[in-house]
Parts: structure tokens; sequence; C-alpha cells
């Protein structure tokens, strides 16, 4: 089975919280995967002073799963 697209999984969340409530989880969700990932790359070169090459983080996509993952704990 093929994983949702980001259209699909926001859907989804809307569906559970409504559209107002869907675009604020969905941003703050965002904002929060956003921050992790620059601290993290911090926190690496700190410590590290080369840096490996990593395939670019979809964090839209991040964030819309974590929210999509909640809304389902709170079903009936």
């Amino acid at each position: 089975m093929d994983k949702p697209n980001k259209k699909e999984v926001m859907q989804r969340i809307v569906a559970c919280v409504g559209t107002t409530e869907a675009i604020r989880l969905v941003s703050d969700a965002y904002s929060a995967e956003v921050l992790a990932t620059r601290i993290g790359r911090i926190e690496e070169g700190s410590q590290n002073f080369i840096k490996q090459a990593r395939a670019p983080l979809d964090l839209m996509q991040m964030a819309l799963d974590r929210v999509l993952t909640i809304c389902e704990l709170t079903k009936p």
C-alpha cells in the first residue's frame, strides 16, 4: 500500500479536528521540526568539523505524520 501524500494526510487531520485547528497544529509541528533539525545540526557541527552529506529531510511530511499520529491516537 502506498503512503498517503501530504494532501491526503492533511485531509485526514482536518476530518479529526477541523480546518482552523489542523492548520494551527501542523504549523506548530512544522516549526518544531525546523527547530529540532537546526539544533541537531548545530550540535553536530560543534562536535565534528567534517559534515557528512545527508539526504534532505521533508519537514512538512514529518510534521503532518506527527499530527496525524496524535489525531489517530485520540479516536475512540
